[in-house]
């Protein structure tokens, strides 16, 4: 009778959890010391959040599932969605047949390449098509004003699409445009979407990867136009990963028929080989090119050095440290350069397992 009872209580608390799905804690924690020279900005050293979210998924039915993310590393602003930007996540999807499956709510936009595809837990250099940042703090060397990038639209919500099929996957999206000055009139009334097309193709067992993809929204007047494109190639084949993007972010302004233009390219090279060690070098290259505000060109190169160490085998936990080094060279002036260190561990753990 003993046995059975155990027995019993076994299976119904292992249904339970298959039920509940997975609730992740995703935490990742950094030492950043940040110097700058030839620049306005202050050189930086902190401890801080690089990553901290809880991410809950789970099955309504069989074909319907669902998935919440909340990052307490962002702020409460919220859009028009009415949904606070540290929302993530909150989407629902319905698996339709074995191809199709289509997804309400906030998702991932799929924006960005492979670069935008991997978690910002595991980034360390990246480019200004993702940040949309410069290094010299002044006015006059800012990147395009109206240009936009991953960082802003990594994350919407609207309604995509996704079939599947032979190892290849094309979502088409429909979505808000992003808020604040880039939407065609204020947050409150916006009357347009961002809309995107993304192919995703896998190979030789999935060692070599594709990934191509076409988004576009109007700009903050009618006829003004965003235009974002990226192809990117991955070479996932132990013990080498290499991946490379080619990202572009166009802005084009009705009124002056001038557009501003950032070009980034992004390579990644990764041994994996060893069971504990993980050592990557980075690289990326952009080129902003304005015309709006004037003939202006700014070009940027990066230099990254990272090594990963994973006590633990079989749990995914990390220390990490990681140097870059991001020289740009602006229109007119000296060269500005960052160096920057970063020392850190990650965890991420499922509390319902």
């Amino acid at each position: 009778m003993k046995k059975f009872l155990f027995t019993t209580l076994v299976t119904t608390a292992t249904a339970l959890s298959a039920q509940a799905g997975s609730l992740n804690l995703d935490l990742r924690a950094d030492y950043n010391s940040t110097t700058y020279t030839d620049s306005t900005l202050p050189d930086q050293t902190k401890f801080y959040f690089k990553t901290g979210r809880l991410d809950y998924q789970a099955k309504a039915l069989e074909d319907l599932s669902f998935r919440v993310r909340l990052a307490f590393n962002k702020d409460a602003t919220r859009g028009v969605d009415a949904a606070q930007t540290a929302v993530e996540y909150a989407y629902l999807t319905h698996k339709m047949n074995d191809t199709f499956s289509l997804s309400f709510g906030k998702f991932n936009t799929e924006f960005g390449g492979f670069e935008g595809a991997t978690s910002g837990a595991d980034l360390y250099l990246t480019s200004e098509f993702y940040t949309r940042a410069n290094l010299t703090g002044a006015a006059g060397q800012t990147l395009g004003a109206f240009n936009l990038g991953t960082s802003t639209l990594l994350y919407a919500t609207g309604v995509k699409g996704t079939f599947s099929f032979s190892g290849q996957t094309v979502h088409v999206l429909a979505t808000n445009e992003a808020g604040g000055d880039t939407a065609v009139g204020p947050t409150a009334s916006q009357n347009s979407s961002m809309y995107g097309v993304i192919y995703r193709g896998a190979f030789l067992e999935k060692a070599l990867n594709f990934n191509l993809s076409y988004h576009t929204m109007a700009g903050p007047t009618a006829d003004d136009k965003h235009q974002f494109m990226a192809a990117g190639v991955l070479w996932n084949s132990s013990p080498i990963t290499f991946q490379f993007d080619y990202l572009v972010s166009e802005f084009k302004q009705d009124l002056t028929d001038s557009k501003d233009t950032t070009t980034s390219m992004v390579a990644k090279l990764a041994y994996t080989g060893w069971e504990q060690w993980t050592p990557r070098l980075e690289f990326t290259s952009t080129e902003d090119k304005q015309e709006i505000a004037g003939d202006i060109t700014q070009k940027f190169m990066g230099y990254g050095v990272v090594v990963e160490y994973k006590p633990y085998v079989d749990t995914n936990f990390r220390y990490h440290l990681s140097y870059n080094n991001i020289t740009e060279k602006p229109e007119t002036g000296d060269d500005v350069k960052r160096d920057e260190v970063v020392v850190g561990a990650r965890l991420m753990a499922d509390f319902l397992k």
